[in-house]
Formats: structure tokens, C-alpha cells, sequence
């Protein structure tokens, strides 16, 4: 096995000599045994969850089975190395437990008067299928290493890379920049200020200024690039890590104050599986405890914003809102069960199937506006319509989205794509894959976790994947 080399020299730690050629070519792929049990707790969770009486009991009952059998097949997945665990299909069912159970292990004496009995059985049945069909459709692809041939992907230098990064940031934060004359002290502060009164905001329905906004996609590239910089860091000067540490802590800062929960996360989690799929080995310490670090830090931060989105991190801080006893004294995600559930009791009895519209609304999605005049503001009934709600907007994650599309059959078939899609992806993650190929890898891999919350951010958040690697097919070979 051959050293790697940088452009100016630098010998990266090869893996190790003993490793067989079976495993440095093997993507992390889910095992038999761990979906065995993850598909006999869901099995469980549906038949007991009908012995509760009230919606946050049924709730709790699911949240605590499904729980402990992902838990355990998690742990079956580790016993072939803890890289295996960093994989696409993992993070989706993950993100989509945490966005409609995990908030039911602890109690949430409020739920019950915001869906019924009814509804919330009916969302649960709709969260349990979805599971069921994204851990079955992971096994449809074979794990072996990707083939395609755009996405084979050559490594680069480390000072492209840093040059990379700086043109990212640039791209990303220009518009903010230019919103407030440059004055990077202005910028912050607006950063502190109640949602969607900074100066970079965009309207509704966007327009050629919206379109600048829209490149700050590209911040997107930057955590998980800081982390394989990170594990590069002896090729770069004091200066470029300072400089990627500045930007980083800016782009997370950035996340968290503005109170968007599944963008602080996903900055975490994409920094967090470049900078341990680039370790030259992965170990408890290395590996673990960062993730335990990371996990409480999305947590802590999570529980925060909720609490301050609306009136600023400024306020919040400045008012010692977090100390006043004002403040939730449990932690809640976005209660997705009663939207789900609301969705559900309306459809079809109020409202019909949307059908191929769900499809072709994510599919155009990304189209900026600008270059379409015409674009449809939406689907023809929002989710907001369906399930009641005046004034403020519903979250109901992609499984709500596609029972609106065909009802159980939409979340099924759908469900069972995603599954094959994250494990299709998973193939970019082999040990022979080059760093670069890893950056492309984190990045989908934050598009799979957006996409739990909504379909239709599928085709907006694979942009920069995109631009990546168009980026590197039209850079010359090293």
C-alpha cells in the first residue's frame, strides 16, 4: 500500500498494512441482523402502542420501543467497526425518529390537546411504516464501492482545497456582506437580532436579489471541509487554520442564531462525518467522544432556540430569558405526530390526493424565480391549508408530504426509494476514496438529513454536491 502525498510533499498516515483489501474497498453498508431487530421493534411498537388511552401515551409507548431497537441495531452495525455507523441510511432514520418521536421520552403534558386520539394513531402508523420501508429499502443496493463515473473523484492539493474553501465562504457570505456595506460588526449584530428582520432576508416568492441569497448554499460546503482541513492541518500554515477556524465558528454561529434547529445540525453532522471519515483510523477516543461532544452541543443548542427564534439571541441573553423560569422545562421538536396526524384526518375525506404534484413541485423547486417568472408559488393546497392552520407554518417531515402525495401507498413507495437512494450513497464513503470524494460524500449526506424534514428540499440541498463535483471533473488531474 502506497503513501499518500500532498502537492508539496507532505505524507499523509497511511491506513494500516494489515488492513484487508476486502475492507479498504467495502462501503459501511446497514447489517442483517441490526435491521432484523430495528424491523421487530417497529413490529412491537404497532401492536402494543393501541393498549394506551390518551395521544401522549401511544406516543411514548412507540417512542421508547422504536427507540431501544434502533439503539440495539445501531450496536449490531458497530461490530464491523464504528466507521460503519457513519452511513447516509443511518442518518435518516436517526433524523426522522428525532423529528416525530424522540421528543416523547421525555413527558410533553401539552400534546394531548393538539390532535386527537384518532389522529395521532393514524401518525403513528404513518411514522412506523415509513421506518419500516426506509430499513427495507437500504438492503436493495448492493454495498460496493460507487462506479459511476462522475463521481469518481481524484483527490486534491491542499492548497486547492484551502482555495476551495475561501471561495466558498466569499460566495456564501456576500450578499450578507453586502447588505450591511461590508461592516462584518453590522452583520453580527443583525445575526443576534429576531428572525427574518436581518437586513439579507428574502422575500416570499424571491427575485434577482433573492438569487444572490440563494448562493449561500455554498455555506453548506464549509463545516465538513473544516473538518477534513482539520485532520490536513500539519500541510497548512497558522494563518489558513485560523482562518478556517474563524469561518467555521462564524457559519455555526450563524446556524444557531438564527434559530433554524435543522441547519445548526446539519452543520454539526456534516462536520462531524468528513472530519471521522478522513481519520486515518477510527477508535473510541477519536470517534466516540467527539460524537458525545457533538450530540450534547446539538441538543443543548436545540433546546435554546426554540426559546429565542422569535424574539433574538440578543434579547434572549440580554433579558436573561433562559434563567427567568419562562422557558419550557422540557424539550420539544415540532410535535410533527399532530401536523401528521392532522394531515391524515383530512386526506382524503377533505381534501383529495395530490398526486404527481408533490413530485413535480420538489423536482422545480430549486429553479430560481428570477428565471422563471411564472413559477408556481406552491402546491395548489398547502400543508397549512389541510391541516388548519392560520398564521404560522407547519412542519409535517416528508412522510406527511407524501401521504398528501398518495396516501400510505405514497409514503411506502417513496420511503423504500429513499432507503435504496441513502445506500446507493453510501457507496461514495470506502476507505480507497479520496478526501475530496469524502467532502462530496458529507455534503449528500446533509442532503439525506434534510430531506427527512422535507421532500422538497431534496433537489435544492444536492446543489452544492453538484457544483463540487462539476468543480473537480473541470479541475486538472494532480
Amino acid at each position: 500500500m502506497t503513501l499518500s502525498h500532498d502537492s508539496e510533499g507532505i505524507i499523509y498516515p497511511p491506513l494500516p498494512i494489515s488492513l484487508p483489501i476486502e475492507e479498504f474497498l467495502r462501503p459501511p453498508s446497514p447489517s442483517l441482523a441490526g435491521t432484523v431487530c430495528l424491523v421487530a421493534g417497529i413490529l412491537i411498537a404497532y401492536i402494543f402502542y393501541p393498549t394506551q388511552v390518551t395521544s401522549d401515551g401511544i406516543a411514548r409507548v412507540v417512542a421508547i420501543t422504536v427507540g431501544i431497537a434502533l439503539a440495539a441495531s445501531f450496536y449490531l452495525d458497530s461490530t464491523s467497526g464504528l466507521r460503519n455507523l457513519l452511513r447516509t441510511d443511518a442518518l435518516c432514520l436517526l433524523a426522522l425518529y428525532g423529528l416525530t418521536l424522540a421528543e416523547f421520552l421525555l413527558p410533553q403534558p401539552g400534546f394531548n390537546t393538539m390532535a386527537t386520539y384518532t389522529q395521532v394513531g393514524k401518525a403513528i402508523e404513518i411514522v412506523l411504516v415509513g421506518m419500516f420501508c426506509l430499513a427495507l429499502g437500504r438492503h436493495f443496493i448492493s454495498p460496493q464501492p460507487m462506479r459511476a463515473r462522475w463521481l469518481t473523484l481524484k483527490d486534491i492539493s491542499s492548497k486547492s482545497l484551502f482555495r476551495i474553501f475561501v471561495a466558498s465562504a466569499f460566495i456564501a457570505y456576500f450578499y450578507m456582506l453586502l447588505s450591511v456595506q461590508f461592516n462584518i460588526f453590522t452583520m453580527l449584530q443583525a445575526m443576534v437580532a429576531p428572525r427574518f428582520s436581518q437586513p439579507w432576508s428574502r422575500n416570499a416568492l424571491g427575485g434577482w436579489s433573492s438569487l444572490l441569497t440563494e448562493l449561500n448554499l455554498l455555506s453548506y460546503v464549509i463545516p465538513p471541509l473544516a473538518g477534513i482541513i482539520w485532520n490536513r492541518r500539519r500541510s497548512f500554515s497558522k494563518f489558513q487554520l485560523l482562518f478556517v477556524s474563524l469561518v467555521f465558528c462564524l457559519t455555526i454561529f450563524h446556524a444557531f442564531s438564527s434559530g433554524t434547529r435543522n441547519i445548526f445540525i446539519v452543520h454539526i453532522a456534516t462536520f462531524s462525518v468528513a472530519y471521522l471519515l478522513t481519520l486515518p483510523k477510527n477508535t473510541l477516543w477519536n470517534t466516540v467522544l467527539p460524537i458525545c461532544v457533538l450530540a450534547f452541543v446539538a441538543v443543548f443548542g436545540c433546546y435554546h432556540m426554540l426559546e429565542f427564534r422569535q424574539m433574538g439571541l440578543k434579547r434572549y441573553i440580554a433579558n436573561e430569558v433562559y434563567a427567568s423560569g419562562a422557558t419550557r422545562d422540557t424539550f420539544a421538536v415540532d410535535y410533527n405526530l399532530a401536523s401528521i396526524g392532522q394531515l391524515a384526518d383530512a386526506i382524503p375525506s377533505e381534501h383529495e390526493f395530490l398526486g404527481p404534484e408533490v413530485i413535480r413541485w420538489a423536482l422545480i423547486k430549486p429553479i430560481p424565480r428570477a428565471f422563471w417568472p411564472g413559477k408556481p408559488e406552491g402546491i395548489s393546497v398547502s400543508i397549512e391549508e389541510i391541516a388548519g392552520a392560520k398564521g404560522w407554518t407547519v412542519a409535517a417531515t416528508y412522510l406527511g408530504e407524501c401521504y398528501m402525495m398518495a396516501g400510505m401507498a405514497g409514503v411506502a413507495a417513496v420511503s423504500l426509494f429513499l432507503g435504496a437512494l441513502a445506500a446507493w450513497w453510501n457507496r461514495m464513503a470506502v476507505r480507497s476514496q479520496s478526501d475530496y470524494g469524502l467532502l462530496v460524500y458529507a455534503l449528500g449526506f446533509f442532503a439525506a438529513g434534510i430531506t427527512m424534514r422535507s421532500l422538497f428540499w431534496l433537489t435544492t440541498t444536492i446543489l452544492p454536491v453538484i457544483a463540487l463535483v462539476v468543480l473537480r471533473k473541470m479541475m486538472p488531474s494532480r
